[in-house]
């Protein structure tokens, strides 16, 4: 069977834009689902499953950023048959911007929007160690300390924890050892959202040259996580952002 790349939970065929949207490490496509029902009927939302987790729990998760955005447009290009916007979170962020570059880069369409969210712009410099060479129990302390990004139900069961984290090591893996490649200016519009609590919010500045067309900000009150408490006001937000291009805004 072929793997499955993409998940559509409300699938809106007239739609006049289409919305994929890229995970955080570790994350599976059901963390957009409830997502679907919050935007208009003029956006027809798709999420992206990676290999490693949800239904696709038996491959094995990708390591390196290369080899996964080129699978990635090998799947996802194809279905990119209407104007399509794309939104990432955190890690998803880099996926996305390395998925239009990457479209660009064999003469396909790009994105007709580019929405980033959580994560410090691929320019900037961090100086924080990697993680994901660590020890199992010191990179899940970190990445507590962190990013308070484990749930509590799945901290505190060991087998779940055992399914969960060489997934998540394997994602880390494939933005630390990611290194920004200049080039030209994607030929869309780019929309920089953040949490008002989330470190990462101040260092995300550098998307907006990262993209030819306009830039938005907005930020959002929470942390790292701020999407899922805010869900009704990121739907809002790409609503308004988004429906410009269809139209609606």
């Amino acid at each position: 069977m072929r793997p499955v790349w993409l998940t559509f939970p409300q699938p809106r065929p007239h739609a006049a834009l289409q919305l994929l949207c890229f995970p955080h490490a570790g994350g599976g496509a059901s963390m957009f689902h409830p997502l679907a029902t919050l935007l208009p009927s003029s956006i027809s939302m798709g999420a992206v499953q990676l290999p490693g987790r949800e239904a696709r729990l038996g491959e094995a998760p990708f390591t390196s950023m290369g080899p996964l955005i080129a699978a990635m447009a090998d799947a996802i290009a194809p279905a990119m048959q209407q104007p399509t916007a794309f939104f990432g979170h955190s890690m998803g962020a880099l996926l996305a911007y390395e998925l239009a570059r990457e479209l660009v880069r064999r003469g396909l369409a790009p994105p007709v929007s580019l929405v980033v969210s959580g994560r410090r712009a691929p320019t900037f410099e961090g100086k924080e160690a990697p993680l994901h060479p660590l020890p199992d129990d010191a990179f899940v302390a970190e990445l507590v300390r962190r990013y308070d990004a484990i749930p509590q139900a799945i901290l505190a069961e060991r087998e779940l924890m055992a399914l969960f984290l060489p997934v998540l090591k394997a994602d880390f893996a494939v933005f630390e050892t990611h290194r920004h490649l200049p080039g030209a200016p994607l030929p869309c519009p780019i929309a920089i959202y953040g949490g008002d609590a989330d470190p990462q919010t101040a260092e995300m500045e550098g998307w907006a040259a990262l993209c030819a067309g306009p830039a938005t900000r907005r930020v959002f009150p929470g942390g790292h996580f701020y999407l899922v408490p805010q869900r009704q006001a990121l739907a809002a937000a790409l609503a308004d952002d988004l429906g410009v291009l269809v139209g609606t805004g």
